[in-house]
């Protein structure tokens, strides 16, 4: 039953704008016969969600996490830390990891890869605990995120989790203490929840980001401006950099490792263990403010091919279950992609 979402798909190499889709949708030629009956119906069809949506990003975060964490010589590729299941530092604040919930066993002892491969909460909060919210900030910035795309439409920027933005976001509000930065808002930001939200094109171009290991390309619409009478090409649109960051060697092993096991042996197993192209991924289920009993937010970033990307993706949906889910859609933009490409992906591989 999901209530709105949003794709976007992205050029890797470019940070051209292949697909950019906002659901529910509306039929442009009517737009203005059917504007008043647009503006009554459910879920706000006229709400652009893939620009002016902000969402918590749940664990497709991680990955900025992984990069922090090394970076900041916080952790090694290798380092192991035990899954405790529920993380009690801060009793009677106590955050635990969701197989933890659902089952009471643990990830056992995980490192950065299969921290991603399992989404093993534990592992992130641990790191979290240890490391400055400057370094865990400036890399989330540093991949795009809470920062603005270069896209020509208007957008909005989302709030990465720091104690900057709580104060601004908390400034009214009545309770004591409640723009100060706590080591539980660290926990919770660490696996994409606290105030962390962001567009679905910051989302892509993260992902973008990741896949160019750490060169961040503009996100743009525009191709080329053709003459009137499509004789004269006036103006072809050349990739432009945003920012680049350094990313170590065994920082951009363990992500791009573990958005493989994602998939190979994860989260998103299901879906993409035979596919014929080797995909990099990363399932997201973030909590929205909702009532409890509704159902998740459910997030999935991708890019392809793993060792040699070509194009990036962000889906997300509106209560829409586990991230997985919203995989299901990331396959098929893929199979559409290369059935064109001429890779070789036809007929019997093909989604409707």
């Amino acid at each position: 039953d999901m209530e709105g979402g949003a794709v976007v798909v992205m050029d890797t190499k470019t940070g051209q704008v292949l697909a950019c889709a906002s659901y529910p949708t509306y039929d442009p030629s009517k737009y203005f016969e059917e504007y008043n009956s647009l503006l009554e119906q459910d879920y706000n069809p006229l709400f652009n969600r893939a620009l002016q949506a902000q969402y918590p990003p749940g664990s497709t975060y991680k990955m900025s996490m992984v990069v922090a964490g090394i970076n900041s010589g916080t952790i090694g590729y290798g380092t192991y830390l035990e899954d405790k299941g529920a993380f009690t530092k801060y009793s009677p604040f106590v955050v635990n990891c969701l197989r933890w919930t659902q089952s009471h066993r643990t990830h056992g002892y995980v490192n950065a890869v299969t921290a991603l491969q399992d989404s093993c909460n534990y592992f992130f909060y641990d790191i979290a605990d240890r490391m400055n919210i400057l370094s865990i900030d400036s890399t989330a910035k540093g991949l795009g995120l809470g920062e603005a795309t270069g896209v020509e439409l208007a957008e909005k920027l989302g709030y990465r989790a720091n104690a900057e933005n709580k104060k601004l976001l908390y400034a009214n509000s009545t309770e004591a203490g409640a723009t100060n930065w706590y080591p539980a808002d660290q926990l919770m930001a660490s696996i994409g929840q606290s105030i962390n939200q962001f567009t679905p094109m910051q989302l892509c171009v993260y992902t973008n980001t990741l896949a160019n290991r750490g060169v961040r390309y503009k996100a743009t619409f525009l191709n080329r401006v053709m003459s009137a009478d499509y004789r004269d090409l006036v103006y072809e649109n050349a990739p432009v950099i945003l920012s680049t960051m350094e990313i170590s060697d065994s920082a951009y092993r363990a992500y791009t490792e573990g958005m493989r096991a994602v998939v190979t042996n994860g989260t998103a197993k299901s879906i993409f263990a035979n596919y014929p192209v080797a995909v990099a991924a990363k399932t997201g289920t973030a909590e929205h403010s909702g009532s409890k009993d509704a159902s998740d937010n459910g997030a999935f970033v991708c890019y392809a091919p793993y060792d040699d990307p070509e194009i990036s993706i962000a889906v997300y949906g509106e209560k829409a279950g586990h991230g997985s889910t919203m995989g299901q859609i990331a396959k098929a933009i893929l199979d559409a992609y290369y059935s064109n490409a001429g890779s070789g992906i036809t007929g019997e591989n093909q989604v409707s």
